[in-house]
């Protein structure tokens, strides 16, 4: 028995891809024919290419028009929406700068605190107030000690490299440790300068850090061994503490 003649397919009435895999299973249809079947049902690129962009192109078209719904709708709930600090001339401007700059000037004032040093000056002193920015008490001792530091170089009773190196305080005790320079600075000057500027120091700190009022002095992390011309191997306190 011969088998089937094969049918040539056209394009307009190919079969079905179901009938394709009966027809392969009785012979009538090769696996050569079934491949070059697929590639012919597909639509060629620039079809393809052009289906994707138009689909692109509707999402895009949708995602507008629910972002103008959405932003037409807020527009609606606050009609009256005006951004903040909006200015129309200049003269407006110039009003809207003054007082950031006035708010500006309130807050710095605000964020620093006042301070008074007393200053040794021949045999008396002199006070001299400081603003200090500084928020931990610590850093404001700091602060305060290095300002009276400078001011008492100026009139040359210590040396120029002359600092305290670290500060602290224990109740009413506070501990400076101070460098070899403030040592050679204290033996310079004799026994009554040097008492008037351990005295002006020991009052700066007790009069601005309450409950301090005695002052003990390290030099370079050491006790101090010194008793002349001021004993520094004690603390140092004001009259009546």
């Amino acid at each position: 028995m011969k088998p089937a003649a094969r049918r040539k397919w056209k394009s307009n009435d190919a079969p079905s891809p179901r009938e394709k895999r009966e027809m392969m299973e009785r012979e009538e249809w090769t696996e050569d024919e079934f491949r070059d079947s697929a590639k012919n049902s597909k639509a060629p690129i620039l079809f393809r290419l052009l289906a994707w962009v138009s689909l692109i192109v509707i999402f895009f078209a949708i995602g507008y028009g629910v972002t103008s719904m959405i932003f037409g709708w807020m527009d609606r709930e606050r009609p009256n929406r005006t951004p903040e600090n909006l200015v129309s001339t200049s003269q407006e401007a110039a009003t809207l700068a003054s007082e950031i700059k006035s708010l500006d000037a309130a807050a710095t004032q605000q964020s620093f605190s006042t301070f008074t040093l007393t200053i040794p000056e021949g045999k008396t002193f002199v006070t001299k107030p400081i603003k200090c920015g500084a928020i931990l008490r610590e850093d404001a001792m700091q602060q305060v000690l290095s300002a009276y530091f400078d001011v008492v170089k100026e009139s040359n009773m210590l040396d120029s490299v002359a600092a305290n190196l670290n500060i602290f305080q224990s109740g009413d005790w506070l501990y400076l440790n101070v460098n070899q320079s403030f040592l050679e600075s204290i033996k310079i000057l004799g026994a009554e300068q040097a008492t008037y500027l351990l005295t002006g120091l020991v009052r700066t700190m007790s009069e601005n850090f309450s409950p301090v009022n005695k002052v003990k002095f390290y030099v370079d992390g050491k006790e101090v061994k010194e008793k002349k011309p001021v004993d520094l191997s004690m603390p140092w306190a004001l009259s009546g503490s």
